[in-house]
């Protein structure tokens, strides 16, 4: 994430596509803790096309005992 332009009003910045979609993921998750603000970039990131990024099917753990 760049920040290219800010001011006491707003604030522009740059993301990857991979990058915006976690975030999307991560707003969606916590809609109800974070209110309008949430709503409001959930809507900006969904209306330039990203989607929020999905869970592995299985995630791969493994022990590695000291040594």
């Amino acid at each position: 994430m760049n920040i290219s332009t800010l001011d006491k009003q707003s604030a522009q910045i740059h993301v990857l596509g991979d990058e915006a979609s976690h975030l999307l993921a991560g707003l969606e998750a916590m809609r109800s803790e974070l209110g309008e603000l949430a709503e409001e970039l959930i809507a900006l990131l969904r209306g330039t096309g990203i989607e929020p990024a999905h869970a592995p099917d299985h995630i791969r753990t493994e022990y590695a005992g000291p040594e």
